[in-house]
Order: C-alpha cells, then sequence, then structure tokens
C-alpha cells in the first residue's frame, strides 16, 4: 500500500522497501508532510514480524535534495515547538537505528541535507558511483546546519576536523570521496540494481547496531572517547577563531555548529543530539539565516531560473555569439559562451589581439587541467568553439552581438556602426558598458528595439551576476530573449532600467566615495578597510579604488553632468591624488596601497601626512557610514524606477558588489538593523556628513507605515 509521498511493499524474501517519491514535486524534500509520512511507513515495517529488513530507495533520479527551506523561512511557530519537533524526528530515526531490523539505504543522485541525515543513521549505505551523484551535509550554504543528527553522526564516522571541514564548507562529496571517508560502506554502477545490491547486503550481513551504540566506542580523533575531549581542545579553539576571522561572527550558524560539534563530542548520542537540536533552533530563529535563505534560495534562485522574463515570449536559443574587444572582459565572456556550448566570434582590431583572448581561456583551462578538473580533450573541444577574428564579415553568421571594448562613448558608437553593416537585422546587439546610459549608445544604432545592455563582471567566468539593462527604445522582445541567453549560459540576470552607473556600479560608487571621503577627514586607511571587512565586504574601498583606478573613476566622474556637491568635492580630491602625489591604482603599482613586487600589498604610509589622522573613532559609525551609503543610493534606484523590484536591488547588491548576505541585501538591511533604527541612523548621519545620508521622503513615509513590522518582506 502507498501513501501520497512514500511508495511500501514487502517482497517474497520479507524486504520491506521505503521509497521515497514526493507527489508533485521533481525532487524529493523533507517538510512536515513527507516526514510524517516517511517515519509512519518505517514504523509499520518494524512492527511488521514478517518484514527481516528495510530498504530506503527512491523512485526519482536523486534521492532526497534536502529540506524545504522555504518552509524553514515561514516557519511561525514557537522555538518550544520547534525544539519539539527536531526532538521528535531524532527519536524516529534512533527508533529506527535502534529497530533490531537491518536498514539500509540505496542513495541513487543526490543525498543532500536532511537526506543525507536519513542515509547516516542507517546501518549500512550504499551509493550509486555516478558523476552526478553527490552526498553532503550542506545547510550551511544556506544559513542553517544540520538539525536531524547531521553533526552528531558526522563527528562519530568521520571526527570532528573533517566533520568541522565538510559542514561548514558545505562540501558535497562523489561517491568514491565518500567510501574513502567512510561515509558510504559501499559504491556500485549507475547500471547495477542498488536496490537488489541493498536487499543483498541484508540478506547476507544485516548487522543492526551502529558504532555508536557500542558501549566501548570511541569518537575518532577524541583520544580518550566519550564523554572527554581531552586533547582536541586546541584544534576547537583553532577552528573557532579561524571561523571569525572569516565570519567576523555575522554568521549565527556557523558559530552554532561549531558548539554543537564541540559539546556533542563530549556526550552520548542521544543528548548530543539534544544539544544539537537546541543551537538549531537558536539558529533558525536569527535574522541573519531569514535572510541568507530568502536571498539566496529564494530570490537568486528565482533570477538564475529567469523568472522576471517578460510573459508571453517562447524561449530563444543562441547558436553563435560574436563578442567584440578580446581583452580581459571580452575573453570571459567568450569563455563563458564556450563552456555554455555556444559558438563564439572573438573580435578585435588585429588577430593577435583576439588570439591573445583566447589564449587567456586556455590558461584558465590549464589551471583546472593542473588541479585535475578538466582533461586535455575537453579543453581542445572548447577552444574549437572560439574562433579568433579581425573581420567584421566574420561576425554575419551570430546571433547575437555583445560589444566588449573600452568604456568609450565615441569608440562603442563607431563599433556600432560598423558591426550593424554586416550583421542581419534581427540581431539583438548588445554593450557590455558598465557606465554610459544604454539609451544613448542605441542613438547610434538603426535599430533601438533590438539595443540593450549586457553588464557582465569581471572576471566574467567567476561572477554570477549579469545586468540587463533596458533602454528606452529596448523592445520586451528583446528583453525577453536576453534574459533567456544569461541564463544559458549559467549566470543570473537582474533587469535594470537605463540610468548612468545603472545600478552596481552607481551603488559601489557610493562605497568607494565613502571609504575615501572618511580617509580626507582622517581616519586611519587600515581602519577603514578592516572595518569594511568586519562588517562582511569582500574588500575595502580603498583596495577596490586601486583595483578599478582612480584616474578611469575620474574620468567617470568628468562625464557625469549631475554630480552632487559631495561628488563635486570628491572630484577634486581624486584630481589632487593622482596629480600631486601621483597616486593612481595597482596598475601602476602606487595607489592608496603600494604594490611591491614580492610580497603583499601595504598601505602607503604617507597617507598620515597627507590626511592627520583623527586621535579617535567610532568602529559602528565607520561600518554604516560605508553600508548606510550604498542602502540609501540603492533605494533611490528603485524609486527612481532603474531598479523593478526590491529582490532585484538585493540580488544585484550580493552577487555584485559582495554585500554582507547575512543582511539579506541592500533592501532587506533596512529590515535587519530595523526600519525605525535605520531612519534615526541616518539622521544622525545627515545632520553630521550631509544629505547624501537623507531619506527620500517614499521611503520615510515606507517606515512610517510600516511601524513594528517590516519594510520590504513579509519574513
Amino acid at each position: 500500500m502507498n501513501g501520497k509521498h512514500i511508495k511500501y511493499s514487502v517482497d517474497n524474501d520479507g524486504i520491506a522497501f521505503v521509497t521515497w517519491d514526493v507527489a508533485d514535486s521533481p525532487v524529493n524534500i523533507m517538510n512536515e508532510h513527507t516526514m510524517a509520512e516517511f517515519f509512519s511507513t518505517i514504523k509499520r515495517a518494524i512492527d511488521d514480524d514478517a518484514v527481516k529488513g528495510i530498504v530506503i530507495n527512491s523512485a526519482k533520479k536523486d534521492f532526497i535534495a534536502g529540506g524545504d527551506l522555504k518552509w524553514f523561512l515561514n516557519y511561525d511557530k514557537s522555538k518550544r515547538e520547534c525544539f519539539d519537533m527536531l526532538m521528535q524526528t531524532n527519536t524516529r530515526l534512533r527508533e529506527m537505528e535502534t529497530c533490531g531490523k537491518p536498514v539500509v539505504v540505496a542513495i541513487n543522485g543526490l543525498a543532500l541535507g536532511g537526506g543525507c541525515e536519513v542515509a547516516l543513521a542507517c546501518h549500512h549505505r550504499i551509493m550509486a558511483n555516478h558523476p552526478k551523484s553527490h552526498i553532503g551535509l550542506v545547510e550551511c550554504s544556506v544559513g542553517l546546519f544540520p538539525g536531524a543528527g547531521g553533526t552528531q553522526r558526522f563527528l562519530r564516522m568521520i571526527g570532528p576536523e573533517k566533520t568541522i571541514q565538510y559542514i561548514t564548507q558545505s562540501k558535497k562529496l562523489t561517491a568514491e570521496q565518500a567510501l574513502k571517508d567512510g561515509l558510504v560502506d559501499a559504491v556500485c554502477t549507475p547500471e547495477e540494481d542498488i536496490s537488489s545490491l541493498a536487499k543483498n547486503w541484508i540478506l547476507n550481513t544485516g548487522t543492526t547496531e551502529q558504532p555508536w551504540d557500542n558501549k566501548r566506542f570511541k569518537v575518532p580523533g577524541t583520544p580518550l572517547g566519550v564523554g572527554q575531549v581531552s586533547g582536541i581542545s586546541e584544534f576547537f579553539s583553532v577552528a573557532n577563531a579561524m571561523a571569525y576571522k572569516t565570519t567576523h561572527g555575522n554568521f549565527p550558524h556557523i558559530k552554532n555548529v561549531l558548539s554543537a560539534i564541540y559539546y556533542g563530542a563530549a556526550c552520548h548520542i542521544d543528548k548530543a543530539l539534544e544539544i544539537e537540536a537546541r543551537y538549531f533552533v537558536d539558529t533558525l530563529f536569527s535574522k541573519e539565516t531569514k535572510n541568507i535563505i530568502r536571498a539566496s534560495f529564494l530570490f537568486i534562485n528565482d533570477a538564475a531560473k529567469g523568472k522576471s522574463k517578460p510573459k508571453g515570449y517562447d524561449n530563444v536559443s543562441f547558436k553563435k555569439v560574436g563578442v567584440i574587444g578580446a581583452g580581459m572582459m571580452g575573453a570571459g565572456i567568450a569563455y563563458v559562451n564556450a563552456k555554455a556550448g555556444i559558438e563564439v566570434v572573438l573580435k578585435d582590431m588585429s588577430l593577435s589581439k583576439a588570439e591573445n583572448g583566447k589564449d587567456y581561456v586556455k590558461a584558465q583551462e590549464q589551471k583546472k587541467l593542473e588541479n585535475g578538473f578538466t582533461t586535455e580533450a575537453k579543453i581542445d573541444a572548447l577552444l574549437q568553439k572560439i574562433q579568433p577574428s579581425d573581420s567584421d564579415t566574420d561576425l554575419a553568421s551570430c546571433d547575437l552581438i555583445i560589444e566588449a571594448v573600452f568604456e568609450n562613448e565615441k569608440l562603442k558608437n563607431q563599433v556600432t556602426i560598423a558591426i550593424e553593416k554586416v550583421i542581419k537585422n534581427e540581431v539583438i546587439y548588445a554593450s557590455n558598458t558598465s557606465t554610459i546610459p544604454i539609451s544613448q549608445l542605441a542613438k547610434a544604432s538603426t535599430k533601438s528595439d533590438k539595443f540593450i545592455g549586457l553588464h557582465f563582471f569581471s572576471p566574467v567566468e567567476k561572477m554570477p551576476l549579469v545586468e540587463v539593462i533596458v533602454g528606452k527604445e529596448t523592445s520586451d522582445k528583446t528583453l525577453a530573449a536576453a534574459i533567456d541567453y544569461v541564463t544559458s549560459i549559467r549566470k543570473v540576470p537582474i533587469i535594470v532600467n537605463d540610468g548612468r552607473g545603472f545600478f552596481t556600479s552607481r551603488v559601489f560608487g557610493k562605497y568607494i566615495n565613502e571609504g575615501i571621503t572618511m580617509l580626507t577627514e582622517g581616519i586611519s586607511p587600515a581602519v577603514i578597510e578592516n572595518v569594511a571587512k568586519k562588517i562582511g565586504m569582500p574588500v575595502g574601498p580603498l583596495a577596490v579604488s586601486d583595483e578599478v583606478n582612480l584616474q578611469l573613476m575620474l574620468a567617470i566622474m568628468g562625464e557625469d553632468p549631475n554630480l552632487t556637491a559631495h561628488e563635486t568635492q570628491l572630484k577634486e580630491t581624486l584630481a589632487n591624488i593622482i596629480e600631486v602625489h601621483h597616486r593612481t591604482g595597482k596598475k601602476e603599482a602606487q595607489g592608496f596601497y603600494d604594490y611591491p613586487k614580492e610580497g603583499k600589498k601595504l598601505i602607503w604610509k604617507e597617507w598620515a601626512t597627507i590626511y592627520p589622522p583623527q586621535s579617535s573613532f567610532d568602529e559602528e559609525e565607520v561600518g554604516k557610514r560605508l553600508l548606510f551609503a550604498m542602502v540609501i543610493d540603492s533605494y533611490k534606484c528603485l524609486d527612481s524606477g532603474v531598479i523593478r523590484e526590491p529582490k532585484d536591488a538585493d540580488v544585484g547588491s550580493i552577487l555584485g558588489l559582495g554585500f554582507p548576505i547575512h543582511t539579506g541585501g541592500v533592501m532587506s538591511y533596512i529590515d535587519y538593523v530595523g526600519a525605525a533604527e535605520f531612519a534615526l541612523y541616518s539622521e544622525k548621519l545627515a545632520l553630521k556628513y550631509g544629505d547624501r545620508f537623507a531619506l527620500p521622503k517614499s521611503l520615510r513615509e515606507r517606515i512610517e507605515k510600516a511601524g513594528s513590522g517590516r519594510v520590504f518582506y513579509d519574513n
């Protein structure tokens, strides 16, 4: 007899098959409905005297993909109810472990998160050795950590060092890796009948005791066994220090998982599961976890699936793309297209420059080869898809053009005019400009309805975001096709309406500007850079300025007719730094940092002479100035229509700017701080530092309307 989500059968040899096959879902997911049905089915098998052993398997291509994150995000019950639910889950899994009947799991495809935890509670694990098969506890990647015994069973199987490494890094193991570590007991080929192998193990071996239920069991890596962690305290101290160094205490789930592992190591499994449950509850109810789930699982996943695409348009595929400009950006764009199976014409002024671009792709692949991540044959096949060229006519057969030449309006216009003479009329023409308004560039085009912006980020092969810039005359058909293209090369699109700097370049400029401004006020550059990292930014504003190059920043500001008074003053500061002090950036090895040929970069020591340091500073204020500057300008983008939805700003800020994910992104940050508190602190900054921190009227009204509630999202 089958349930809605779990199938059940007992064969003539007395082997019960408990088969996951969640209804109305392409994958098996764990939630209150599927787990209740699973446990009731397991109990049925345990209670049936005719059943000799139990095989847990899946009718889908994967075993279990994990828990339902939407359910976690929207969880609205009390902490006590959450804890009781977890303990009930632990009780059911422990009943399965100690039922006296052998339980074996047949893992096909993915066994991630809760799916892995179910597998760990079985007496024997067999895994199909397929390239797409992986097992792992990946909850930390979405701000959670294992809550159904994963931390404690991992700990007792592979010891604390690998447990901490694998869980905090959300490591997915292949079948061979899992076998080597002892997380699975056997592997089979994809062609073998894994369920039959599981049945045979029960009939021929069929052990019924977990190692940790043996009184003589010792936790690996804890020399004195259960009840003692003596001898590894130093390791846990180092692990905590390393975690703080990379997270700065911004991620409760990392701190809590380390605590659960540490305290669980000194206990019997049953007490250890209770410890894990308590730390899980604390994690689930933290605002950081809600923010990470919302941003990473919901918003970024939806964007990656192209859900922002205008309705009513069929999917469009592209077979051959022309990329104009073979510098690092153009070469990177060619690279990701080739990896997606799309043919590329990589065109530059000379064939040697175009070939240099192809050589860049080859160099990246060679690094992968050295690390065992690809083969010579795969590299050759990839490179064959890229055709270097110095001729416009080679672009005639392309069905999409991406211009990636130097950020100069006159040059871009010349390229547009020349290329449109050789391409077909229906071909979409995209510019990779990062700052120049698309509607302005489209004036050089004879078909502005097919002119669009595709702003990639460098290095293209690593950065997932693409801003899809819509000009005044860009058609919805062109936009829809552009979204299809971006998702086909496995990038994440956000739609941005036209405007100077668009969204990311404009907002990131505010981060850089605030950092430079604080330097001129006498705040130590080391303080600025370190506080930036402490609040969760990947790189400090001064280091980023060096990467961008101060001369380029000055040139971009010089083309903007709408600079504020603060930006005009900053422009003069930049000119002074460049012309008087000859500091321009990393390329010239002298910017805010010095870049010696040997060794690490160092902050230029003369800044203290040029801008005498303050005797004291407010660390919280330094951090909030950097973040508030971006948040307030992001809201202005939303208010003016540059960004269409708050979630686009959150996705763009996290993937494009490195905005701290634990805050949920630039719009979520307002609710992360607390809307009323955000408004009060902004007012304080505006009085002290100027109107750039003053909130727009519409935002003040939103905050007042929200009262004690949230401004942007219910959860």
